[in-house]
């Protein structure tokens, strides 16, 4: 079994006399004695073989090997702290992990925030994000979280973001160049790009011909739309850019050219949610806080 010549403590020690520019700042940092901290910096280069530093007047200065040794010390204290923060969290009954299953029509911009602001508190706890075309509340195991557009009957969910649904085609396609309001018999002359399988009913709404394409991220569906093959059922905060730089313009059709959907944040058991758990959630719940209600 390997055995390690140096110890936690003399990295620990090497790093603190570089950050802090000598053996005098880092033992006063330290606080410990500087004779301490020349012995265990010269113990670590006489058992490794390598010089890492060199006093050069009164500040120790990094050789080239010291370089090296320093990133990798870094990534080692790093995953030791992190060992060591997974221990207290699994005593704490603090998650590792969080599911977190998304809709492909959830807008990013409120979850990102409520992430960011969780990361630094997070404890190590690791995000698994799902992104789903289908999000269904039975695929949820106790302790996840789910945000989708499918409210299951006899449950209730937080509820999150009004979804606008548009139909679009480039601004030179031949559905763009009608003044009057469209048919469904006059869209199935032309290409639909929908979602395979679709999500829901508004991006197959004009009932697909042989004409359709189906692709499987909304992502792909907005290129090739933007290529002019056909138009399709987008979300508006998808194309709000396309359509005010007048790539992308809106059909009129004798349906209505708009189409809402409601996203719910939604979790097996509250009962069942971890600390983490509870404090992303309450992230996310203050995105969502009127502003009269945060003040």
């Amino acid at each position: 079994m390997f055995r390690p010549k140096s110890t936690i403590e003399q990295w620990r020690i090497f790093q603190a006399v570089v950050e802090y520019g000598g053996y005098a700042q880092a033992a006063e940092a330290l606080n410990k004695s500087q004779s301490s901290l020349n012995h265990a910096v010269a113990k670590l280069q006489q058992s490794l073989g390598v010089a890492l530093l060199e006093v050069r007047g009164r500040k120790a200065v990094l050789t080239p090997a010291g370089t090296l040794f320093l990133n990798r010390s870094r990534q080692l204290l790093m995953q030791m702290e992190e060992l060591e923060q997974l221990a207290g969290n699994l005593e704490r009954q603090w998650e590792t992990q969080i599911t977190l299953y998304i809709s492909v029509l959830y807008p990013r911009e409120r979850l990102q925030r409520a992430l960011a602001r969780f990361q630094p508190r997070s404890r190590g706890c690791r995000i698994n994000l799902h992104e789903r075309i289908h999000c269904h509340f039975n695929a949820l195991q106790p302790g996840d979280l789910m945000i989708t557009e499918h409210l299951p009957a006899e449950r209730s969910g937080l509820p999150l973001d009004e979804v606008k649904l548009l139909p679009v085609c480039r601004h030179d396609h031949p559905l763009a160049r009608r003044d009057e309001a469209l048919t469904q018999e006059q869209l199935l002359e032309h290409t639909q790009i929908t979602l395979h399988p679709p999500i829901h009913r508004s991006f197959d709404w004009s009932h697909r011909s042989d004409l359709s394409w189906a692709v499987t991220h909304l992502h792909e569906a907005r290129q090739l739309i933007l290529q002019g093959i056909g138009y399709g059922w987008l979300p508006e905060h998808l194309v709000v850019d396309d359509l005010s730089r007048g790539e992308l313009v809106v059909l009129k059709l004798v349906s209505g050219s708009e189409r809402r959907l409601y996203t719910y944040l939604l979790t097996q058991d509250p009962g069942q949610l971890g600390p983490a758990t509870e404090l992303l959630l309450r992230l996310l719940r203050d995105e969502y806080l009127p502003p009269e209600a945060a003040e």
